[in-house]
């Protein structure tokens, strides 16, 4: 004699409060569980898991500031006269070869922040959430990483965003120009990699 699996039902009461213009409001749902005998269990099943890595790049994303009330990035007034520590650091970049560039290191501020550093400096309030102060002409040369990549736009356009070796940066920018400030990760000496900070 074949055995029939055996069915019951759960119902489980949800109850949720919600509390509004003075009144209170109830909610019962009803969940009906199905439930098969002991006798009619089937065989665990081992399902094989991926793991799935995406990237996420946020055109003219601000990195965050390390000072609430200050600039942007590890900020821009570094200990050392010559050498930048480690930390992330935006200015302007005037000249760039094969294993080096020569950086203006400037002031990024956002938020509030810019609107304060504008009012201090004299300046209009800056129309786009942004604020670049640069009142000092040092010029620091730093060495490149030979891992050193860079996020830039080819076109000037954010759209044109890729992500390409230094080499292939400094030879693109032969061409297009040096018209953003960047970013510097800085590590150990070296800079690892380079942002193209995009404005409106």
């Amino acid at each position: 004699m074949t055995r029939r699996p055996i069915v019951g039902v759960i119902t489980l009461a949800l109850v949720s409060a919600c509390s509004g213009s003075g009144s209170d409001v109830s909610e019962t749902t009803a969940l009906t569980v199905a439930t098969a005998s002991p006798t009619t269990r089937a065989a665990p099943t081992t399902i094989p898991t991926t793991t799935v890595t995406t990237a996420v790049t946020t055109i003219g994303a601000f990195p965050t500031t390390t000072m609430p009330d200050g600039p942007s990035g590890s900020g821009c007034t570094p200990s050392d006269a010559v050498a930048l520590p480690e930390g992330e650091w935006y200015g302007i970049v005037s000249i760039a070869s094969a294993s080096a560039i020569e950086f203006d290191l400037a002031c990024w501020f956002t938020g509030e922040p810019a609107v304060e550093a504008a009012a201090e400096d004299g300046a209009e309030p800056p129309p786009n959430s942004f604020y670049v102060r640069n009142d000092n002409p040092q010029i620091r040369s730093l060495p490149i990483s030979a891992e050193t990549e860079v996020t830039w736009y080819p076109t000037g356009d954010p759209t044109s965003e890729v992500i390409v070796t230094f080499a292939e940066w400094v030879d693109g920018v032969t061409t297009r120009g040096l018209i953003f400030g960047v970013w510097l990760d800085v590590i150990d000496g070296e800079v690892l990699r380079v942002r193209e900070q995009w404005v409106p």
